[in-house]
Parts: C-alpha cells; sequence; structure tokens
C-alpha cells in the first residue's frame, strides 16, 4: 500500500495474473452466484503484500488444492483478492488493453468485456480501498487503473511468411468452365 491511512489507501498489484474466470463485461452467466458485478480476482503477487492487506482489513483468500487434480509437485497456496470494476461511476477507472504488438487501447464499458476472452500475459494494477459500509473496519478493492497484456496467439499463424509478399485484397477469379469441374 502506499499511504497510511486506510481511508485514502491505494494498492498497487503489479505484474502478476488473473485467477479464475474475470467478469468485466457484467454477465451474469460469468459469476458462479448470477452477480452482474463487474470484477476480477488477482494474485497478490507476495506473501507479505498479502498479509499487509490482511492486516488493513481487506478480504484476502488463498487458493486450495484441487482434490481432482494431480500435481507434479508440492501444491503452493497463493493469496488473492477481489477487485470491483465500477465502470458506471462518476470516475470509472481507466483500462487498457496491452496488444502482442504493443499497441495500448482505452476500453469502454461496451469494449472491456473483451479482456473476459483473451489469453493473459501479465496485468497490472492499482486499485483504491473502500470501507465496506455494513462492516466498520473490513474493506474492498475498487480498480483505478488496469493494464491487460494480451498474451501472443500459441499457435502462430503456419502459412504467414510463405505468403507474407502475397497482396490482400480482392482478385479476380477466373470463371470456370463446367469442363474444369472436378466432380
Amino acid at each position: 500500500m502506499t499511504t497510511s491511512t486506510n481511508r485514502n489507501a491505494v494498492v498497487r498489484l503489479d505484474d502478476t495474473r488473473f485467477i479464475y474466470r474475470t467478469n468485466f463485461s457484467g454477465d451474469p452467466e460469468r459469476d458462479r452466484f448470477g452477480s452482474n458485478r463487474r470484477q476480477f480476482n488477482i494474485v497478490i503477487p507476495s506473501d507479505q503484500q498479502a498479509h499487509d492487506l490482511e492486516m488493513a482489513g481487506v478480504n484476502v483468500k488463498w487458493t486450495q488444492p484441487n482434490p481432482n487434480y494431480t500435481y507434479d509437485g508440492e501444491f503452493i497456496s497463493r493469496p488473492f483478492v477481489r477487485v470491483n470494476v465500477n465502470l458506471e461511476s462518476k470516475w470509472p477507472p481507466e483500462i487498457y488493453l496491452i496488444a502482442p504488438n504493443g499497441v495500448k487501447t482505452l476500453l469502454t464499458p461496451e469494449t472491456a468485456g473483451v479482456l473476459d476472452s483473451i489469453r493473459v500475459k501479465n496485468v497490472c494494477c492499482q486499485a483504491k480501498m473502500a470501507e465496506k459500509k455494513n462492516q466498520p473496519g473490513a474493506y474492498t478493492l475498487y480498480a483505478q487503473y488496469v493494464y491487460v497484456e494480451q498474451a501472443a496467439d500459441p499457435f502462430p499463424d503456419p502459412y504467414a511468411n510463405r505468403y507474407a509478399a502475397v497482396p490482400e485484397g480482392d482478385t479476380e477469379l477466373a470463371p470456370a468452365s463446367e469442363d474444369d469441374m472436378p466432380f
């Protein structure tokens, strides 16, 4: 955290990743409980930062091993926290998608849902702590800035180099005669 009082505390979660399903679109079908709240869960980069957030009153959760999965090595529990994304507020967060080629795009409430369906390489997030109205001393996080780096396609186009010299656009194909039909 970067400030001393929880009332104005800002939390930075740098060089981390999302965990579980994101819901930037606000689609109730993307939420386990059918909520249309825009939110995401993000891994807290260090155990010390997770401990500091817990001491400040933030609900930090830890991953649990899946009993239906066999792990290659020892399971390591990771801390994570939920971050709310209030795009309809007076001061909405700035959410940027960083494409693999480095192009930065500011997302709008209409386009933020694209983050629910892309492969993500890295996430940097700054969130503000807000005290819960019905639980004094308990805080939730609201996104202020989110930078999401999109991962390059794991299955690159195998023909891109082969046809790189061929110009794109409409090409006229010669009409086929009945004699040219393969069947």
